[in-house]
């Protein structure tokens, strides 16, 4: 199999090169729930006898580290088992793939300046907003680079190698970029569903569940947007605007509030129809 982490669109292509994406999407989505969900739920079964020797179920436990970085993980077993060494050194380039410096500042910025937008709440309607300017421009930097947030919020590197590096691509080669972005949206959601019942994993509870999945759809079209400007590099379209939400989340300057999934989902929208050219084109157009 040549080129395994760029799969060719599947129209115009025999069928077996198409069946050869989708196989590669079923393992890798199979792996990821298997991974998380079954040895999570193994382990929350068996909590009373592993509790003593691991601790709860969350930060500081390893089964936990494990099962929330089962994306990243189940993407280098795909690629090393049916791309074998090729597979994974196509899959860790699309962590240098060159881009336009630009996207980086879009990357980094996209999300914590809809936050700064919403600071003028109170003149919307919101009187009573929780998040203020500093808690952007002062609190986010801070827990971002003066704390090893990258590494104890398992998000960005734990999940963008898969979502973004594996699965993303190769929904590109069978759909356009909007279905793909809503494909991937709803996978994402899912798997994140046990998380809710985990205490202090999410940082809400369940009954914010509707609006933070509006949340995570929305981010998903957002970065989708930004794979195809940044030439599918996961670090700009991916870890970065991963890495900076959950860090406004763990500032409190971000919590999938009603406003802020309401926000994000208009910004995605009018990325949606600014750049429909790019998410409704023919599948593999433009393989990246």
């Amino acid at each position: 199999m040549s080129e395994p982490d760029n799969p060719q669109p599947t129209r115009g292509v025999s069928p077996n090169a198409a069946r050869s994406v989708s196989r590669e999407l079923w393992v890798f989505f199979t792996l990821t729930f298997a991974m998380s969900w079954g040895l999570g739920g193994l382990y929350l079964l068996l909590h009373a006898q592993l509790d003593p020797l691991l601790g709860p179920m969350g930060p500081h436990n390893a089964v936990f580290y494990v099962a929330a970085w089962a994306p990243t993980l189940s993407a280098l077993l795909a690629a090393l088992t049916l791309g074998g060494t090729a597979g994974c050194k196509a899959l860790l380039a699309r962590l240098v793939r060159p881009f336009p410096p630009v996207w980086l500042a879009v990357a980094a910025l996209i999300v914590p300046a809809i936050a700064l937008v919403l600071t003028l709440s109170p003149r919307l309607g919101f009187p009573n907003w929780p998040v203020t300017p500093r808690m952007i421009l002062v609190a986010l930097p801070a827990v971002l680079f003066g704390t090893a947030q990258i590494v104890t919020n398992t998000g960005p590197l734990g999940e963008e190698l898969g979502w973004r590096g594996y699965a993303l691509p190769r929904l590109l080669a069978k759909s356009n970029a909007f279905l793909a972005a809503i494909v991937l949206g709803a996978v994402w959601t899912i798997w994140h569903v046990p998380a809710f019942f985990i205490t202090g994993i999410m940082g809400q509870s369940l009954a914010g569940f509707g609006w933070w999945s509006l949340d995570t759809f929305a981010l998903s079209i957002t970065i989708t947007w930004l794979f195809l400007r940044a030439n599918g590099n996961v670090i700009v379209a991916g870890m970065i605007p991963h890495f900076v939400i959950n860090g406004m989340g763990a500032v409190g300057a971000w919590l999938s509030r009603p406003p802020e999934a309401a926000a994000l989902a208009v910004v995605a929208v009018c990325l949606l129809l600014a750049d429909r050219h790019r998410f409704f084109r023919s599948p593999g157009a433009a393989p990246l």
